[in-house]
């Protein structure tokens, strides 16, 4: 991977991120010290808010972003409410805590004085317990940076952006590189709340008392801040997104889910007027992104007959894509556009040496040998109802061990040797590269799973022109050619783009 070639992207990835965690800061600091105050002055309150806090707190984060995503849709809004949740604990906590601690014979001697609760809390109250405060935000201001790095799975952008595109291609550089500016990052943010902490120095300049050296060392840190959060905005320019003829094109998190959604992307753009907004690597895939759709988040991705048929309308019988349009058509108001020509359905892939000294072709003999062999898979195939719980129904595989794993870490465990067995896809470029076997479905267990655009009509209606664009894809993507394409990206690391623009040069010619 050339990082001068991907600058770009990097500095629009680094950028999102700091006005992902800054925008989050600014309000988890505000509602996190205004909670923390209330509860200190409301026992009631107290009873119910902290345990409410401590309860959020246990929820697995990445949990979070999917619950919220039929109430809010997926992007930034979803994030915001993902991390302030979760950094109002420390934030809350902290202060509660800092205004409990201060000494009950200041408080005396203040009230003897004839001090009114309100000059209380200015003059004793908030001043002791800031340190405590500045301890939590501290806390809270790493775990929201590194938390935005989980953001990218639901479209806001981000470092985290490189780290799951990285894992999903097979691309190292770009997983080193999202998790180095992501700790680089959570560095400065402490370091820079250090700096308020440092000698009580923010506690100086509330109380006036500041040494002049000490106010411009707080002044510059924050101006600091403020000219990055400025760069950022300018940069990013998130309101030119805000346009009259604009649409945005979604992916799974694949290697070819990334290569078809930037060819849509990129032929919408060279052949018309529209603005394309890419939200690329959507963690979930079809659970996430057809919801999105319906909300109108999400306009248009590449979806599979066999997903659609069986886990989107739930449907047990034979495909039929003329009812598979109709229904996504009644049902949704969306269109498929044709089909890509590529069919892309589940297979059961062990080396090629094992299935040479086993003489393993088949799943039927596979099944005579499962007893040998470990068998690794995503979270997804476990659960679907056309994978493994309907598989071993037809297949009673026995194998030793069952390990689930993330989608992209399937080839790196049989290469490690960690498991012998993986379920595969037949446009998988790993499968050349790692000399695998690809096994014979002797019983025709798994449908078709051929590739296909599917938009909201109301995008269709809107820029009708699309129709027409997006149908010259129809039939030329061949399985073939897109293992190709899978193999540019993940061994010969090539991006998305520079394939997409390779393609889309041959458009129109005969794909072999």
């Amino acid at each position: 991977m050339n990082f001068i070639d991907r600058i770009s992207y990097f500095l629009t990835l680094f950028s999102e991120h700091l006005l992902i965690s800054f925008l989050a800061m600014l309000i988890v600091t505000v509602f996190g010290v205004a909670i923390g105050i209330w509860v200190f002055y409301k026992p009631k309150a107290r009873r119910i808010i902290m345990p409410t806090v401590n309860f959020l707190y246990t929820i697995p984060s990445i949990a979070m972003f999917g619950l919220l995503i039929p109430l809010v849709g997926i992007g930034l809004q979803n994030a915001l409410i993902v991390l302030v949740l979760y950094g109002l604990l420390p934030i809350v906590h902290n202060t509660y805590s800092g205004m409990k601690e201060v000494p009950y014979h200041l408080l005396d001697a203040a009230k003897g004085l004839g001090s009114t609760p309100q000059q209380l809390f200015r003059h004793i109250y908030f001043p002791l317990a800031l340190p405590s405060i500045l301890s939590g935000l501290r806390i809270t201001t790493v775990m929201v940076i590194a938390l935005t790095g989980l953001a990218a799975l639901i479209g806001a952008g981000g470092l985290g952006q490189a780290i799951f595109r990285g894992l999903n291609t097979m691309n190292t550089p770009l997983i080193v590189a999202g998790s180095l500016g992501i700790s680089l990052f959570a560095i400065l943010g402490d370091k820079f709340v250090a700096t308020l902490e440092k000698n009580n120095n923010l506690q100086r300049i509330i109380n006036r008392n500041a040494q002049p050296s000490q106010k411009h060392f707080i002044y510059l840190n924050l101006g600091i801040l403020a000219a990055l959060v400025l760069m950022s905005l300018v940069y990013i320019n998130p309101f030119s997104k805000i346009k009259d003829r604009v649409i945005t094109v979604a992916s799974k998190p694949m290697s070819e889910q990334y290569i078809l959604g930037e060819i849509m992307s990129q032929l919408i753009e060279n052949q018309t007027d529209i603005n394309v907004i890419r939200q690329f690597g959507i963690g979930g895939g079809t659970t996430n992104i057809h919801p999105a759709l319906l909300s109108g988040d999400l306009d248009m991705y590449v979806e599979y007959t066999g997903t659609a048929w069986m886990n989107v309308l739930n449907q047990q019988s034979q495909l039929n894509f003329e009812q598979l349009q109709q229904q996504y058509q009644d049902n949704y108001q969306l269109q498929w556009l044709g089909l890509l020509g590529m069919n892309n359905t589940y297979a059961i892939a062990i080396p090629q040496s094992i299935a040479t000294q086993k003489q393993i072709k088949t799943y039927s003999d596979l099944v005579r040998h499962s007893v040998a062999f470990d068998f690794g898979a995503e979270f997804e195939f476990f659960e679907r109802a056309d994978a493994y719980p309907s598989l071993i129904k037809v297949y009673p595989f026995n194998f030793a061990k069952l390990h689930e794993m993330d989608i992209s870490l399937r080839y790196k465990a049989i290469e490690e040797g960690k498991v012998n067995a993986i379920d595969a896809f037949t446009t998988d470029a790993q499968i050349e590269a790692l000399d695998l076997q690809v096994l014979v479905d002797d019983k025709h267990f798994f449908p078709d799973y051929e590739a296909g655009i599917v938009i909201r009509e109301a995008v269709l209606q809107q820029y009708p022109e699309l129709k027409t664009v997006l149908m010259q894809l129809e039939g030329k993507i061949s399985t073939k050619s897109m293992r190709k394409m899978n193999y540019q990206l993940e061994v010969l690391k090539e991006t998305p783009k520079e394939i997409a623009q390779a393609f889309l040069a041959t458009l129109g010619h005969k794909d072999e």
